[in-house]
């Protein structure tokens, strides 16, 4: 599924949430704001996963580590991003 089916079908079914819909006004739809963020969140998960198995390697050096630890953080502040770009979850603020 391609990057605009996928924002299609997710928005089309965030639609059907109140929780969701509530927070949309006449300038921006949540639906179509948190259907971009979850893909995003997606794509930056897999790559987390992907960079904590490299962990598990034993052959890592300090700077392979360091690299490592910044590639997560760099993930998580994108995640982060992502949280706050929404107002479905202003709670977790």
């Amino acid at each position: 599924m391609n990057y605009i089916e996928k924002i299609s079908t997710i928005s089309i079914n965030l639609e059907k949430c109140e929780r969701v819909t509530k927070h949309s006004n006449s300038e921006e739809n949540q639906a179509a704001t948190l259907a971009n963020s979850f893909i995003d969140i997606e794509e930056s998960m897999g790559k987390i996963k992907d960079q904590i198995s490299q962990l598990y390697l034993k052959e890592l050096n300090k700077d392979d580590v360091d690299d490592i630890i910044l590639e997560i953080g760099e993930e998580l502040r994108h995640i982060l991003y992502h949280i706050n770009d929404t107002k479905v979850y202003d709670y977790l603020k």
